[in-house]
């Protein structure tokens, strides 16, 4: 199913994408949770495209990002993937009403013209999409490499225009970059690292310890990161990273976009969540 991704890669389509992560490979663990579609997500499709990955640690989080990632799809025509897991999908609580002042439907259709071209190289990287029946262009778009009009070339120059086109659009995604969530001492000397539905048992674990010299690093973006993470991992003198997989996904992640090592890894693969008071004893082992 991986070549609708490609397919939306090339096409420059907009599509949202939700993945519920449970237990592989194959039937695995069907009604277990996990975290270890990550690196599937990230590198699924043959080629080379942009995408983006946003992992909700909340309910609320999960409302805004999915409105946001339609946004974000539309505007920049890639893929974007909600990436939650089972534990998550099967988690219920009452919440405040939600609030609805910053949710805005963007729309990024253009009325097309007789000279309209739907892969034209623009200034911007951004072509201009129509729709078929909206406006008096020729809406054309082709699987193959193609040229601004939309026609199937083999022109090694074009292609290599038209890759670059493809690929500069996150040089404009990284604006856009939801920052991540820094709970705890400002001053820090040990910094935990998690993403999605860790959250909670994470923030809570944190505030047992009651220590003024650790705080928590939470991931709603996995990819790309934001350009802020560097200089915060850098900051501390131990990073930990709380995962529910077994090869450290999102450490290995993070380690190739930033150089940074994490010191201590926290995984749990066995299907099931982790509670406040297995990453708390955790915690308190490696920090002594």
């Amino acid at each position: 199913m991986v070549e609708g991704l490609s397919l939306a890669g090339i096409l420059e389509t907009p599509v949202v994408i939700h993945l519920g992560q449970r237990p592989g490979p194959a039937t695995g663990l069907p009604t277990r949770t996990e975290q270890a579609d990550l690196s599937f997500v990230l590198y699924s499709g043959h080629g080379e495209f942009p995408r983006i990955i946003l992992t909700p640690g909340t309910i609320q989080d999960a409302f805004h990002l999915t409105q946001k990632a339609f946004n974000l799809a539309d505007k920049y025509q890639v893929p974007v993937i909600i990436l939650t897991d089972q534990y998550m999908l099967d988690s219920y609580y009452n919440i405040p009403s939600l609030d609805l002042s910053d949710v805005e439907f963007e729309r990024y259709i253009v009325q097309t013209d007789r000279e309209y071209k739907r892969y034209k190289l623009t200034e911007d990287v951004i072509s201009p999409r129509g729709i078929p029946g909206f406006g008096d262009g020729l809406v054309c778009v082709d699987s193959d490499e193609h040229d601004e009009e939309g026609y199937i070339t083999e022109d090694f120059d074009l292609r290599v225009k038209m890759v670059g086109k493809r690929l500069k659009k996150l040089d404009l995604i990284r604006e856009e970059i939801i920052p991540p969530e820094l709970i705890g001492a400002q001053n820090y000397k040990t910094l935990l690292i998690g993403w999605g539905s860790t959250y909670g048992a994470i923030k809570e674990a944190m505030e047992n310890l009651e220590r003024d010299d650790v705080a928590f690093l939470h991931f709603k973006q996995a990819y790309p990161l934001h350009p802020s993470v560097p200089q915060a991992l850098k900051k501390a003198e131990r990073l930990v990273i709380i995962e529910n997989n077994a090869t450290c996904q999102f450490g290995d992640l993070v380690k190739l976009h930033t150089g940074c090592e994490i010191d201590e890894k926290i995984l749990k693969y066995n299907g099931l969540p982790f509670s406040v008071e297995e990453v708390e004893e955790s915690l308190r082992s490696i920090l002594g």
